[in-house]
């Protein structure tokens, strides 16, 4: 068994960028850079296709990273997003705030696209009050949102 595999890169990863030909190791690209369309092995017939499309796929990992920075300056720094919950007199929720839920808010309050996997949070949000999120907008660009937690009235 070797220990590197071949891979033509489609989008910019921890493995280097858009149309780039690296080694990596079998692991890496069978779990996260194959099952995630990141990359596609190197054979003989995806060098000819990638060949004939690399201008193409350079060109559309950059048009990604520009809307990516797009999507982070319409979010902007000290962005909050409000979400409504029902919870007790102490302030504890009665069900947490999932990362669905947070996609949903910051999609609605800045007209993105956004699923879960987007979000990351430290710890599950379970009482009223201000949390932070990350949010990955693509070509390894992130921001931070305050999650402002308000009683459902």
């Amino acid at each position: 068994m070797s220990s590197t595999i071949n891979l033509i890169l489609t989008e910019d990863s921890e493995a280097g960028k858009a149309g780039e030909l690296v080694k990596v190791r079998p692991g890496f690209a069978r779990n996260f850079l194959l099952p995630k369309g990141l990359a596609v092995v190197a054979d003989v017939f995806n060098m000819k296709v990638f060949e004939a499309k690399k201008a193409l796929i350079e060109e559309q990992a950059q048009k990604r990273k520009e809307n990516a920075e797009a999507a982070k300056d319409k979010i902007g720094e000290d962005a909050v997003v409000s979400i409504s919950a029902k919870a007790g007199e102490s302030g504890k929720l009665f069900g947490a705030i999932t990362k669905e839920k947070i996609a949903a808010a910051v999609s609605e309050s800045f007209s993105l696209a956004l699923s879960k996997e987007n979000i990351t949070i430290n710890e599950a949000i379970k009482a009223l009050g201000q949390h932070k999120a990350k949010i990955s907008l693509g070509s390894k660009i992130e921001t931070e949102v305050t999650i402002k937690v308000e009683r459902e009235e």
